[in-house]
């Protein structure tokens, strides 16, 4: 009987250290709101300002179980045929080009670019 109480103890307190604080996992970055995927399968989400936020934008996530500062950097020399694109297609098609840091609740930072990068 102590031998399965100690079993049982020692199971209880590895799953419990295996639980952890969710970490960000994808992002979706549209011209004015970021989106990101957390490992507990949860969306927080990013809005960017009224106004002033042609370069990038930074903030706190919002509906995270945590405090996630990011920051959203946006490649202002991007590939031309792009403008010509989102003259044509406008900004809500074509994704911006951008870096986003966000730093998890461990203090590491996790750094994404947007559009993801299609791998041959």
């Amino acid at each position: 009987m102590r031998r399965a109480l100690a079993a049982l103890s020692i199971v209880t307190a590895l799953a419990a250290c295996a639980v952890g604080p969710a970490s960000p996992e994808r992002v979706t970055l549209d011209a004015d709101l970021l989106s990101v995927r957390m490992s507990d399968g949860s969306t927080c989400r990013g809005p960017a300002p009224a106004s002033g936020f042609e370069a990038g934008w930074s903030g706190t996530l919002t509906g995270c179980a945590a405090t996630y500062p990011y920051v959203v950097e946006i490649d202002p020399g991007t590939n031309p045929i792009r403008f010509v694109l989102q003259e044509i297609l406008g900004d809500r098609i074509i994704r911006p080009v951008a870096t986003v840091t966000i730093t998890d609740a461990t203090g590491r930072d996790r750094v994404f670019q947007t559009p993801e990068r299609i791998e041959n």
